[in-house]
């Protein structure tokens, strides 16, 4: 039973209204994106597809030297060029896919969760500033949230009976992400371990069919790469390194609690701190909101790593016997979303270990809603305890932090405005017709420079300028 003052339509307005808000943000962010190098790879992939006809076999440059194998990158970002020609086209399906995402979910959860818990579900995740500042803007890290929903579906679904279309859908969900992002292999560590304690039955066959279709996809990577050999991700660092230096596996844990706690500092998130209001509000009002919102992500939000913290406290004290037993056929929904959740965490912690590079924020988005189900867990425990009180003002609290951030950095922030501190800006070598073709001469954070021009590697090179013979 849900705690007291819970009806079931106040629950339902609250989500309805939770998620308005958060989809209202998030399209203020998609109308203000802005580009910058990534965005402007992303985009001539796209571009050549919806312009040419031409598919790009790889995808962006990774860290660890080469390029992503697979055409998806260009289909994501062509498509919807062909359907509407403006830089924003793209990132518009980056936004629809973390709304499929929630809301996917949201229904995958709806036989575990009360409906008190779906709304925690709804404030940490859907209001998450972590998933909304990456939802407004092209990136193939931002595409990862998605793929961590059909993981969650996929494998409920088949906790108790094989589906070959399900298994198919799982092992091509995974081999797509790879694609976009090294960090799939998170995922595929999780659904081994999964499979292996028994949370759910694969398919074979399907898991089969799916793997052909994806290595299928991968033949024109597979040519390009025996005509290139430098397209192959060649690998800095070594297997294990942060079993190794300690450091990158700690700091895969530390994201792991972070994610569902409003703390956002550090260099590699200074996009999300970086706050600038004085194109928009003048420079005395950015002065004194830069004092209040300083305040919020350097001392407040820290302090908010205390609830995840004592949340995965929890979810590890609950183990009475071998952490490494199969799940009970008879264990109940809650106990098998627990075991999930510990065990997508045990694949990060992992896949962070054998890592050769350190591990950045955005390579844990696919597995960002298990580590806020830990939170929307242990706060259904809390409320029925003493501290029921307690645990009902934290998500509030929570979720008026988070659109008071979230609001600032639609404005503030520098994938969200042109100019001011540490402002997004690219200057390109030449001019070409997919700037006015998708808008992007209208962005002020694109110039032209013919001598110290950068250029997307998708694109023919310009030719060098004319020397200066005076």
């Amino acid at each position: 039973m849900p705690p007291s003052g819970f009806s079931a339509d106040r629950l339902r307005l609250k989500r309805a209204a939770l998620f308005l808000i958060g989809l209202a943000i998030g399209l203020v962010m998609v109308a203000r994106s802005q580009v910058s190098g990534d965005q402007l790879n992303l985009l001539a992939r796209g571009w050549l597809f919806a312009e040419k006809g031409q598919l790009i076999p790889y995808g962006l440059p990774t860290s660890a030297g080469g390029n992503s194998p697979g055409s998806l990158t260009s289909l994501l970002v062509g498509l919807p060029l062909v359907v509407w020609r403006d830089y924003r086209a793209p990132t518009m399906l980056v936004f629809l896919c973390h709304v499929a995402a929630y809301l996917l979910l949201d229904r995958t959860l709806r036989g575990v969760l009360s409906g008190h818990g779906r709304t925690l579900f709804a404030v940490f995740f859907w209001l998450n500033p972590w998933r909304l500042h990456f939802s407004g803007f092209l990136w193939n890290a931002n595409y990862l949230v998605m793929f961590g929903a059909l993981h969650l579906w996929t494998v409920r679904r088949q906790r108790r009976r094989a589906s070959f279309w399900l298994s198919f859908v799982h092992v091509l969900a995974i081999g797509a992400m790879m694609q976009l992002h090294s960090s799939f292999v998170i995922l595929a560590l999780a659904t081994v371990l999964l499979a292996w304690r028994g949370y759910f039955k694969p398919h074979w066959l399907g898991a089969a069919c799916g793997a052909l279709v994806v290595a299928g996809s991968l033949v024109p990577w597979l040519l390009a790469v025996r005509a290139d050999p430098s397209l192959m991700p060649s690998g800095t660092g070594f297997l294990g390194r942060g079993l190794v230096l300690l450091f990158p596996l700690v700091r895969g844990v530390l994201y792991w609690l972070r994610y569902p706690s409003l703390s956002f500092s550090g260099t590699g998130n200074a996009d999300m701190t970086t706050l600038d209001f004085a194109s928009t509000l003048g420079s005395s009002t950015d002065a004194a909101l830069v004092v209040v919102l300083g305040f919020l992500t350097q001392i407040v939000g820290p302090a908010t790593l205390l609830l995840p913290l004592l949340a995965n406290g929890w979810l590890w004290r609950r183990v009475r016997r071998g952490v490494l037993r199969r799940l009970p056929e008879d264990a109940s929904d809650r106990c098998w979303l627990l075991g999930y959740v510990r065990w997508v965490f045990v694949a990060m912690v992992v896949s962070a270990g054998l890592s050769p590079t350190t591990i950045m924020a955005w390579q844990g988005f696919s597995v960002l809603h298990a580590a806020v189900l830990a939170v929307v867990l242990y706060l259904m425990v809390l409320g029925h305890t003493r501290l029921g009180r307690a645990a009902r003002l934290v998500p509030s609290l929570y979720a008026w932090l988070a659109i008071l951030l979230l609001v600032a950095m639609a404005f503030g922030a520098p994938h969200y405005r042109v100019g001011g501190r540490h402002a997004h800006a690219i200057a390109l070598r030449a001019d070409h017709p997919m700037l006015p073709d998708l808008g992007i001469d209208r962005v002020g954070s694109v110039t032209i420079d013919s001598v110290n021009g950068w250029w997307p590697d998708a694109l023919p090179r310009p030719a060098a300028p004319a020397p200066d013979r005076r």
